[in-house]
C-alpha cells in the first residue's frame, strides 16, 4: 500500500483504464478524471485501499502500453508482464488470465494498428516511417513501371547516418533473406558497409522480386541519396552471392569496382551439387572423393593464375566415383562463371557470412515465417537502434572481436600461399593442404 511522502506530500502515478483513459493514483487510491482541475483536496476515506487491485491496473497498464507500441503477440506480452511483475498468490488468483484479458487487449490494438494488407498496394502509417526517435527512416517507395497492377513495389528504409557511412564504406556486402519477408513480397535486401573491419547494415530494401530491373532501380535510389549528401557512391570491393541478375547489376552501375562472389556461398553451392548429385554417402564413406570435393572448395584461395593448372591437378587425380561432380565443376564454373569472381585469393573478406549473421540474427528478432508488414516494419525500426548503436561505438573506438578460429584459418591459408610461391610446395601439396584447412574449419 502506498502512503504520503515524508514531507507529506501525496505520492502521485497513473494508470491507464480499460477505455484507454489515464487514472490518476493518489496514496493507493485510484481516481477517474471528470473535470480538469488544478485544485488537490486530500479528504479521509471511508474505505480501506486495494493494493492488489492497484498492483494488477499497473500490470495492465503497461500490458496495454505494449500492446499499443508493439506488434508482439498479445498473449506473449501478458504472459511476459504477468511474469515480471510477481504478483503476490492473492493478486494472481484476482488478475485476469490472458484469456480473459485477450478481448479488451484485441480492441485496443485494433484502434491502434493498421488493418493488414490484402497486397502490395497499401499506405504506410506515419510511425512506421520514421525511427524510434523521430528521425525520417522511409527513404524511398516506389512502383515499378511496366503495367496498372501495383505488383513490383520498392520499399527502403535508411537514415541519413546509415547513408553516410554506406557512401564512405571501400567494401559493400549485398544479400538477401527471405524468411522474414512479409507476404506479397519476394525478398528483404540488405545493403552492409565494412569499416575498420567491421560491418554495418546500412539500407534495408523490401523487393517484389529479384529482377536487374529491381536492383537498378534500388541502386538508382541511392546515387539520388549519395549526391543529395554530398557524395558519391563508389565502393571499390564489391561482395554479392552469384544470383546472375545481382551480378549483371554491380557490372553494369558500379564498373569499375571489384566484384567479389562470396567464398561462402561458392562452398554452399558446390556441397550442395554433391547432394543433388546422390554423393553425399560417397562423399563421407571415400576419402579420396572428400579429399577431391574439398580441393574443388579450395580453389578460389590458390592465385587467379593458377585457377586452370588447379583444376586439372584436381581432375586429373579425382577417383571416378566423383566424376559427375567434376564434370559439373568444369561445365558451370570453369565455364560460365568468370573465375575472376569466385577467386579470393587477393582479397581480406572473403565471404558474406558477416551478412549471412545478421539474416540469423533479424530472422531471430523477427521471429515469424513471413510476419505482417506492420510486425516486420516494427523491426526494422528497433534494428536501426542496434546499428545506430554500433556506429556510435564504433566512432568512439570500439573495436570488433575477431573470432580466434578465423585468425588462425587465415594465417595457415596465408603460410601456404607463402610456402607456395616460394616454391617449398607444389601446386598439388598447396591444394591438398588447402583441403584439410577446409576440413576442419
Amino acid at each position: 500500500m502506498s502512503s504520503p511522502n515524508v514531507d507529506g506530500t501525496p505520492e502521485i502515478s497513473f494508470l491507464i483504464s480499460n477505455k484507454g483513459k489515464r487514472l490518476l493514483v493518489i496514496n493507493g487510491f485510484v481516481y477517474q478524471q471528470n473535470k480538469s482541475t488544478a485544485k488537490y483536496t486530500q479528504n479521509a476515506h471511508t474505505h480501506l485501499p486495494k493494493p492488489e487491485r492497484l498492483v494488477i491496473r499497473k500490470m495492465m497498464t503497461k500490458v496495454k502500453t505494449r500492446v499499443d507500441r508493439e506488434t508482439t503477440a498479445i498473449g506473449q506480452i501478458y504472459t511476459e508482464e504477468l511474469v515480471k511483475a510477481n504478483l503476490s498468490r492473492t493478486a494472481l488468483a484476482i488478475a485476469p488470465t490472458a484469456r480473459e484479458a485477450n478481448h479488451g487487449l484485441n480492441v485496443l490494438r485494433r484502434r491502434t494498428t493498421p488493418v493488414l494488407p490484402t497486397s502490395v498496394d497499401f499506405n504506410i502509417p506515419s510511425r512506421y516511417q520514421k525511427t524510434t526517435d523521430g528521425e525520417r527512416y522511409l527513404l524511398a517507395d516506389r512502383i515499378q513501371p511496366g503495367g496498372e497492377k501495383v505488383e513490383k513495389r520498392l520499399i527502403i528504409f535508411s537514415t541519413d547516418e546509415q547513408l553516410r557511412l554506406l557512401f564512405t564504406s571501400p567494401h559493400i556486402m549485398m544479400d538477401g533473406t527471405f524468411d522474414s519477408c512479409p507476404p506479397y513480397f519476394e525478398q528483404v535486401f540488405s545493403i552492409h558497409g565494412i569499416k575498420n573491419k567491421q560491418s554495418f547494415v546500412c539500407v534495408f530494401a523490401v523487393l517484389c522480386g529479384r529482377s536487374t530491373v529491381i536492383y537498378k532501380e534500388l541502386i538508382s535510389v541511392l546515387h539520388q541519396h549519395a549526391r543529395r549528401l554530398d557524395l558519391q557512391f563508389r565502393p571499390t570491393n564489391i561482395t554479392t552471392d552469384f544470383e546472375p541478375a545481382l551480378i549483371k547489376t554491380v557490372a553494369d552501375e558500379f564498373p569499375n569496382a571489384h566484384h567479389i562472389g562470396c567464398y561462402f556461398h561458392y562452398t554452399k553451392s558446390v556441397y550442395r551439387q554433391i547432394q543433388q548429385l546422390g554423393l553425399v554417402t560417397v562423399y563421407h564413406d571415400d576419402e579420396d572423393a572428400r579429399s577431391s570435393a574439398r580441393k574443388l572448395m579450395a580453389l578460389p584461395l590458390i592465385p587467379l593464375n593458377q585457377i586452370e593448372r588447379g583444376f586439372r591437378e584436381i581432375s586429373n587425380n579425382a577417383p571416378d566415383s566423383i566424376r559427375q561432380l567434376i564434370d559439373y565443376f568444369n561445365r558451370y564454373w570453369m565455364t560460365k562463371v568468370k573465375w575472376a569472381l569466385w577467386n579470393v585469393s587477393d582479397v581480406d573478406v572473403r565471404t558474406n557470412n558477416i551478412v549471412e549473421g545478421w539474416n540469423h540474427r533479424f530472422n531471430r528478432l523477427v521471429a515469424k515465417y513471413h510476419p505482417n508488414v506492420w510486425h516486420f516494419f516494427d523491426c526494422l525500426r528497433k534494428e536501426e537502434v542496434v546499428v545506430r548503436q554500433k556506429i556510435l561505438k564504433m566512432m568512439t573506438g570500439a573495436k570488433k572481436n575477431i573470432n580466434r578460429k578465423d585468425i588462425i584459418f587465415q594465417q595457415r591459408v596465408d603460410s601456404l600461399a607463402s610456402d607456395f610461391n616460394q616454391n617449398k610446395i607444389n601446386l598439388g601439396d598447396y591444394l591438398q593442404g588447402l583441403s584439410v584447412l577446409i576440413g576442419a574449419k
